[in-house]
């Protein structure tokens, strides 16, 4: 889909690093820029030890599909090798802090005069305008600051931190959208641009129960319910074997799932008139209800109460573990999981890309190793020689002072 597209990945922050990601699966160049040393992104747990050492399989679920090498931009040296890959690609990607590429002459500005047709994209905690255009951030930091963080939690306790890098997540996948757009706005004009992505505003932008239009158009703060919503039935409910997610939202839907808790538990109260409706009219009684599904769920495993609840048009699925998903039979017959090389760590089972093209999914590439492609790049790309790949050798220390 993007082959011929030439990405430079400048490393750092996991808002970026799936953005390259999905390109790389889409099938763009994608050339992810290392420190010599690899840097933090190949040290963030969880790690795995193999015979070459520790390795991350989070640096590996980013950097699967992308070309590898390594230079130093506190050097002279790699500050100029960066700008002549500049010349070569469409697009750079950077979570660098406001300032930082600047200071070493690297900037946007600077790199739009090496290459004009060049889409430089940044994802920063405040975006690059705005009295926090320096402060520094994380994904949590993003879900703080964005509103979201007080939704997740029970009401009696300190907000839970959610798990995943979804703020990250959020933030690349506007990035790339908002890269392809400029790519395609360059095809009209000839002319690059800067994509500028503010984490807060990324998160904000998805956050509907706790952004400032809710609390307008309400006059209400959304309490944290912990693993419920305050709109019964929506929520996790304890089965078996572990749980399921259940949204009854429409009255047919909480119909079929009253009459199941009448027929099956004999709580007949469940049908009265009094919880038909919305949501909203059931809020009230949510404590109940809570209860009434829970003592209908708990007599079934959750993938038994899952295809049961669909049977009778319920939204339902179970929550699934890490392992109930590589056996997921779903996954397993649309070509959920797809094999790959995990470079250290062999053959890796790995999700396919989300994004179906007439029914067919891109393929996801090999994890590089440290530098794999310096040769490739420097070399038979840049026209440096072999000689210019050695590290240069360290001045000797100056002498003792005389005594």
């Amino acid at each position: 889909m993007l082959s011929g597209v030439r990405v430079l990945d400048l490393g750092g922050g996991e808002a970026l690093s799936y953005a390259g990601r999905m390109f790389a699966d889409l099938g763009a160049d994608v050339i992810l820029v290392e420190p010599p040393d690899g840097g933090p992104a190949r040290r963030v747990p969880p790690l795995v030890m193999t015979p070459v050492g520790e390795v991350s399989t989070h640096f590996v679920a980013m950097a699967a599909g992308k070309r590898s090498v390594t230079l130093a931009l506190s050097s002279p040296q790699g500050r100029e090798l960066l700008r002549r890959l500049v010349e070569r690609v469409d697009v750079v990607l950077s979570t660098e802090p406001v300032g930082r590429l600047e200071a070493l002459g690297l900037g946007y500005e600077d790199l739009r005069q090496i290459n004009p047709r060049l889409v430089f994209t940044s994802v920063t905690p405040f975006g690059r305008s705005g009295p926090r255009r320096r402060w520094l951030g994380s994904d949590l930091v993003g879900w703080a600051v964005s509103g979201a963080l007080p939704s997740v939690g029970d009401a009696d306790r300190a907000p839970l931190a959610p798990a995943g890098g979804l703020a990250d997540m959020t933030s690349a996948m506007n990035a790339s959208v908002g890269t392809l757009v400029a790519l395609r706005v360059r095809r009209r004009t000839g002319m690059g641009q800067m994509v500028d992505i503010s984490q807060q505003e990324a998160v904000l932008s998805v956050s509907m129960e706790a952004s400032p239009a809710y609390v307008m158009d309400t006059g209400a703060w959304q309490e944290r319910r912990g693993k419920r919503r305050a709109t019964p039935p929506m929520g996790h409910y304890a089965t078996k074997d572990g749980a399921v997610t259940i949204v009854a939202f429409t009255p047919w839907q909480w119909d079929a799932l009253a009459e199941w808790i009448s027929d099956e538990t004999g709580i007949t109260e469940v049908t009265l008139d009094l919880f038909k409706g919305t949501p909203a009219d059931r809020a009230p009684y949510v404590e109940a209800i809570d209860a009434w599904v829970e003592s209908l769920t708990m007599r079934y495993s959750k993938q038994a109460f899952a295809e049961e609840a669909q049977r009778r048009g319920i939204p339902s699925t179970p929550v699934n573990s890490a392992a109930d998903l590589f056996e997921d039979p779903h996954l397993r017959a649309t070509g959920g999981w797809t094999e790959i090389d995990g470079g250290a760590l062999g053959p890796l089972r790995f999700p396919v890309p989300p994004l179906r093209f007439d029914g067919q999914t891109s393929t996801v590439g090999a994890v590089p190793a440290l530098g794999a492609h310096n040769r490739a790049v420097f070399v038979d790309e840049l026209g440096l020689t072999e000689e210019d790949l050695q590290p240069p050798v360290p001045p000797p220390p100056p002498p003792p002072p005389f005594m």
